[in-house]
C-alpha cells in the first residue's frame, strides 16, 4: 500500500508550520465523480462565500475512478485560476469511492484507543497491511447483542491520500486538511437541539448514495450505497441504446415514475409517461438499500426514532426522483440546498456553476469549508 509514514511525516510537519499560516479560511476542493469542485468562503455566522469554481468529469470518464482523478488533478490548477479563487491553503474531501465505512462491534482493550483497536480490524477486513490505511471512528454506544461498542469506522489508502496531497501542494497549496464526505456532509444538515428523533441523510450523488443517520447532530449510522445517478443513466443507455449524455437529459425529464413494488403500489403511478424511460428497476434498487439501512438501525437501536429525512447530492435537484423517494420513506424530507445558507456580498466570481440556481450538489464541498482544518 506505499510508504505509510510518508503521510504521517508531512502530517508532523504541517502541525510545526501551524503559527506560520495565514489567517482566513483555506479554499474547500472536492474530487466528486460528476465535477471537481471548489469553494472559498469568509469566516463569520453565516460563513461568506467569496468564490466557487466546478469542472464537470467529462463522460467517457464518469465510470473510470482512477482516470478521472488524474485528469481531476490535473486540471486543479487552472480551475483554481478560472474562479479567480485565492488563498494559499486548502483543505480536501477524500473521493467516497476512496473510502471503506463499516460499522464494527469492538471489545475494549484496556490501554489501548477504540481508533487504534477499529483500525487493525479494518486493515484485517480488507486484507491490507497495519498502517496502511488512515482511519476515523465514531464510537455509537453499546451494542445490544453483547458487550462490545458499535464503532462506525472510515478508512482510506495512506497511499491515495499522499497522492491528493501531492496535487494540491502542485496547484501552489498548502494541504491543512482531510475530511471525509460522511464528515463533511453532517456539517450542512440543520440542527435544532430542540427537536425530537433523529434526522435521516440521503446525498443522491453521481457515482454512489451516501445514507446517514444523525441523532441530537451525532452520526448513529453511515453506509455507502453503490448506486448512484450513473446507475440510473446506464439503465436508459441499455434500454435506448443512447450516450451516457443523452440518457442523462431524458432522466432530467423524467415526469411520473412507475410504481415497482408491492410498497410503493399506494404511493407513485402505476402508469409512467410513454415519454418517460423506465428507471423502475435502478430505483427499487436503491429504495431496497436505503430500506436496509432502516432496518438495521431500527434493530440497533429501537428506541432512536427517525422523524425527518434530508436530501442532498445533485440526484435530490431531480423533483420526480426526490418526491418519489419521500413518499416511499413516509417522512417529513427537505431537500437541501447548502449554498442558500452561505451570506453572499456582491457580485462572487464564479465558474461553471450558477448560484442562481439551487445547488444540492455542493453539499460535500461546502460541508469541507465549514470543516475545521485538522492537519
Amino acid at each position: 500500500m506505499g510508504k505509510p509514514r510518508v503521510f504521517d511525516q508531512l502530517r508532523t510537519t504541517l502541525k510545526s508550520m501551524n503559527s506560520m499560516r495565514p489567517q482566513g479560511n483555506p479554499l474547500a476542493v472536492d474530487f466528486g465523480v460528476s465535477a471537481l469542485r471548489v469553494l472559498k468562503v469568509s469566516s463569520g455566522n453565516p460563513a461568506t462565500i467569496e468564490s466557487a469554481a466546478q469542472l464537470n468529469t467529462p463522460d467517457d470518464l464518469l465510470d473510470n475512478p482512477a482516470k478521472r482523478i488524474l485528469f481531476q488533478f490535473d486540471a486543479l490548477p487552472k480551475l483554481i485560476k478560472s474562479g479567480k479563487l485565492t488563498g494559499l491553503r486548502a483543505s480536501c474531501v477524500i473521493p467516497t469511492q476512496q473510502i471503506s465505512c463499516k460499522h464494527l462491534q469492538i471489545a475494549p482493550v484496556p490501554g489501548v484507543s477504540m481508533n487504534e483497536l477499529a483500525g487493525g480490524q479494518m486493515c484485517d477486513r480488507l486484507g491490507c497491511e497495519p498502517g496502511a490505511l488512515l482511519v476515523r471512528s465514531i464510537e455509537v454506544g453499546p451494542s445490544r447483542q453483547n458487550n462490545k461498542q458499535e464503532v462506525i469506522c472510515f478508512g482510506a489508502s495512506k497511499l491515495f491520500i499522499g497522492r491528493m496531497m501531492d496535487a494540491i501542494k502542485r496547484a501552489k497549496l498548502e494541504p491543512v486538511g482531510i475530511h471525509n464526505t460522511f464528515e463533511t456532509l453532517r456539517q450542512v444538515i440543520p440542527h435544532d437541539p430542540k427537536e425530537s428523533g433523529a434526522s435521516l441523510l440521503i446525498d443522491l450523488g453521481s457515482g454512489c448514495t451516501i445514507v446517514m443517520i444523525l441523532n441530537k447532530g451525532q452520526m448513529v449510522f453511515a453506509r455507502t450505497i453503490d448506486h448512484g445517478a450513473l446507475s440510473f443513466d446506464q439503465a436508459i443507455c441499455r434500454q435506448f441504446r443512447c450516450t451516457i449524455m443523452e440518457a442523462r437529459a431524458m432522466r432530467e425529464r423524467i415526469k411520473e415514475i412507475a410504481a415497482v413494488t408491492a410498497d410503493v403500489q399506494q404511493s407513485a403511478n402505476p402508469h409512467p409517461s410513454m415519454d418517460d424511460p423506465d428507471i423502475s428497476e435502478p430505483i427499487e434498487i436503491l429504495i431496497d438499500e436505503i430500506m436496509m439501512c432502516l432496518r438495521y438501525h431500527r434493530a440497533s437501536m429501537p428506541d432512536i426514532q427517525i422523524e425527518r429525512a434530508y436530501f442532498v447530492g445533485g440526484m435530490a435537484g431531480h423533483k420526480t426522483i426526490s418526491e418519489h423517494l419521500a413518499r416511499v420513506l413516509n417522512l417529513e424530507t427537505q431537500v437541501v440546498d447548502p449554498m442558500s445558507t452561505l451570506a453572499r456580498s456582491g457580485r462572487v466570481p464564479v465558474s461553471g456553476v450558477d448560484l442562481k440556481k439551487s445547488q444540492p450538489g455542493w453539499a460535500t464541498t461546502v460541508g469541507c469549508a465549514l470543516c475545521p482544518t485538522d492537519l
